[in-house]
């Protein structure tokens, strides 16, 4: 048969190869993950034992069962500072209402003694913990801060770690 003849169910199948193959290549691996299924997600530990990164604090402070992370390591991966207070701690979110307390241990006095800003941009890894008076006390944290993380959200992060990836100038 020659090529000119080819006939119209083959070029049928052969379109439909082509199509099922590229529709394959775009899917995401069994390793990647679209946003919503972060979000559905994101309360699971990792099984790396790593900490599980976050771009978004909200993912935490607007869980309906935020009380779901206690215990859970995270890393905040370039969130913005919204406030700080009088001892060094600091929120991040978007705004007073939506905002995660993140809390500098003071057993460590490099990072206890660091200062960040409204408007720094931190990289920062610690635990989830609930919120409470006993916290407060057992942190060093201001009471009223720890008292705002307890209204709101319920929880507040120990920082481990805190890196400054850029800083206001005021």
């Amino acid at each position: 048969m020659p090529l000119t003849k080819i006939s119209l169910p083959l070029i049928s199948v052969l379109l439909l190869l082509v199509s099922a193959m590229s529709a394959q290549s775009t899917a995401p691996s069994s390793n990647q993950q679209m946003p919503d299924q972060q979000m559905n997600n994101a309360g699971q530990q990792d099984n790396s034992g790593q900490p599980q990164t976050l771009i978004d604090p909200g993912v935490i402070y607007n869980t309906k069962e935020a009380g779901t992370w206690v215990g859970k390591m995270v890393t905040l991966k370039n969130v913005t500072v919204q406030d700080t207070n009088k001892d060094g701690n600091f929120w991040v979110g978007s705004d007073g209402h939506h905002r995660l307390l993140v809390v500098k241990p003071t057993s460590n006095l490099d990072m206890h003694a660091m200062r960040t800003k409204k408007g720094d941009i931190v990289t920062v890894t610690g635990q989830i913990e609930a919120a409470s008076e006993a916290q407060a006390q057992k942190t060093g944290s201001e009471k009223g801060s720890m008292k705002d993380a307890e209204n709101s959200s319920g929880v507040f992060l120990i920082a481990n770690q805190i890196n400054i990836a850029s800083s206001t100038q005021h």
